[in-house]
């Protein structure tokens, strides 16, 4: 978790939405639509959407109702912020996999899953901001294994 505020994006977000749990299959269509205009390849365009609602979901369920999601290009990604008044105190959330037949709590993992990369910043007082960003094309697979 990061403690200090994001660096504001230095472009105009190509959307901005304040959003509450009525507004979540609309905010889900203006991501989908601002992400491919945007040039997000179709395979990587659903598991984007899929990460943003999960995000829009879990400020309604978890974070008093409500949120504010916005979304920018930025080096050849795609960004979509998602922030609200909750706190998130498990600094490990999302990071492991979870029991996948109760009820809830996948919404971080399934974000981390999708996207190629994710950072949470959550204070008391001041709210959870969570950013997931996804390349425009995806990259060359990558050799982990060092050698």
């Amino acid at each position: 978790m990061f403690p200090s505020p994001f660096p504001e994006p230095a472009v105009e977000p190509l959307l901005r939405r304040v959003f509450a749990e009525a507004d979540l299959p609309a905010l889900r269509d203006c991501v989908s639509r601002a992400a491919a205009g945007a040039g997000l390849e179709r395979e990587r365009l659903l598991d984007f959407v899929l990460a943003a609602h999960e995000l829009a979901a879990n400020s309604v369920m978890h974070a008093g109702g409500a949120g504010l999601l916005r979304l920018w290009l930025a080096g050849g990604e795609l960004i979509c912020e998602v922030s609200d008044h909750g706190v998130i105190a498990d600094p490990e959330a999302g990071r492991r996999q979870p029991n996948l037949s109760g009820r809830g709590g996948a919404g971080l993992w399934i974000v981390r899953q999708a996207c190629d990369g994710v950072q949470i910043r959550s204070v008391a007082g001041e709210g959870t901001t969570v950013r997931m960003r996804m390349a425009l094309a995806p990259g060359p697979v990558r050799d982990t294994v060092s050698p």
